[in-house]
């Protein structure tokens, strides 16, 4: 089987850029965060798109 050059695979996902409003803005509408919520888990968790957003389905799911 050969691989499709233009499909898309979950790990070929560039890291979000911390200065980036857009990226954020996306991460916080995304789970309903925040925009202090989303800067705050890049800060503490890093770029690591597997890792945001599994903290984010956390913080999102957690009574405020």
């Amino acid at each position: 089987m050969t691989e499709r050059p233009n499909e898309h695979r979950p790990n070929d996902r560039k890291p979000i850029l911390s200065d980036d409003a857009c990226e954020i803005a996306h991460l916080a509408q995304k789970f309903h965060l925040t925009m202090p919520e989303a800067r705050m888990l890049l800060r503490q968790h890093g770029n690591n798109h597997a890792r945001l957003e599994r903290e984010a389905r956390r913080l999102a799911y957690q009574p405020r």
